[in-house]
């Protein structure tokens, strides 16, 4: 499977972009001012067919569908995100761009003091959704648990290739946080999200590490990974013989990923509010509920202010790892 063909079915995963919900054309009045009265893009920092790409567009497709103007998705990635965050921050404060907001958003501020792309510059639309991440080892690795994983890597120092597809994304963080509780020693790759990591990883040239599972699922039906552990609170539906983390030996090492809706910051409160209810009204809808749970992600359906307090406590959380580990952005 080349990356084009992986790609294509990490898309395929939430099925095709005409949904029923896309036959109510335009059934939505405008906000205040008659906004929107022109197209919204959606930046999204990391690579078409990754996790954060396939969760917003099944919210968006539908959206796109019922409001007065279409909202497009436009990938733009490079420098680990920060590219695609910089580029919103930067943006006129208007609602017409926004931002995918991953928990990068969250620790910009540890990552890259003097850039644009830290927390205080945006302001939250809705959460979207925290589809589950599972730690998986090539198939061809002579481990069955996190355990013999850990046993092996120790035995190892820096033999060990693991890929960061992001630096401060929160399976590069859930790495580090591994790392940092168990003192193992490994090679970082860098990679532009998880897509290419995972065609390397099947083929043996990287050995293990924290992906999401709907990613990483085809490979593992296919044998080519091996699922060690689901860093979720319960197992998932998709992985039910899977332990979560903490069964596997390592409660605190639980990582929950997030997506969701932000803009820049000083966007007026009421095109705010608007844009947030339009997206609350869409993850109501059975349709898109659907598409979410069938890669067993909670819908979180946070409003703004709710999604301004989890990245500030994300902040918090994450800022005495980033330290003591030294994590930069290039």
């Amino acid at each position: 499977m080349d990356r084009r063909q992986f790609q294509t079915r990490a898309i395929a995963l939430l099925g095709a972009a005409a949904l029923p919900a896309a036959l109510q054309a335009q059934s939505r009045p405008a906000g205040p001012g008659g906004f929107p009265s022109k197209t919204i893009k959606l930046i999204v920092p990391y690579p078409a067919g990754g996790i954060v790409d396939v969760v917003l567009r099944a919210v968006v497709d539908p959206l796109s569908a019922e409001l007065p103007q279409r909202m497009l998705v436009e990938n733009r990635t490079g420098a680990d995100g920060r590219i695609g965050l910089t580029a919103v921050a930067q943006s006129p404060a208007d609602g017409y761009t926004l931002l995918a907001a991953t928990p990068l958003v969250s620790v910009g501020e540890h990552l890259m003091a003097d850039m644009a792309g830290r927390s205080k510059d945006f302001a939250g639309v809705c959460a979207i959704a925290a589809p589950p991440s599972v730690f998986v080892a090539w198939s061809g690795l002579s481990v069955k648990t996190m355990k013999e994983l850990i046993a092996l890597a120790s035995s190892k120092p820096g033999e060990l290739n693991v890929p960061n597809p992001g630096t401060g994304s929160s399976h590069h963080l859930g790495q580090e946080m591994l790392f940092e509780r168990t003192g193992i020693k490994v090679a970082n790759i860098n990679y532009r999200g998880q897509p290419p990591a995972l065609i390397d990883m099947a083929e043996g040239r990287l050995h293990f590490g924290m992906i999401s599972q709907s990613l990483a699922l085809p490979l593992i039906q296919a044998g080519k990974l091996r699922a060690l552990a689901a860093n979720t609170v319960k197992r998932t539906r998709s992985l039910p013989d899977v332990p979560t983390i903490a069964e596997a030996g390592f409660p605190d090492v639980l990582v929950q990923s997030w997506y969701g809706v932000a803009a820049p910051a000083r966007t007026p409160a009421p095109v705010l509010a608007y844009l947030g209810e339009q997206f609350l009204q869409t993850l109501a809808q059975a349709d898109t509920r659907a598409r979410l749970e069938a890669i067993d992600a909670e819908v979180l359906a946070l409003g703004g202010a709710a999604f301004d307090a989890l990245i500030a406590s994300e902040t918090l959380r994450w800022g005495a790892l980033i330290r003591k580990r030294g994590i930069k952005m290039g």
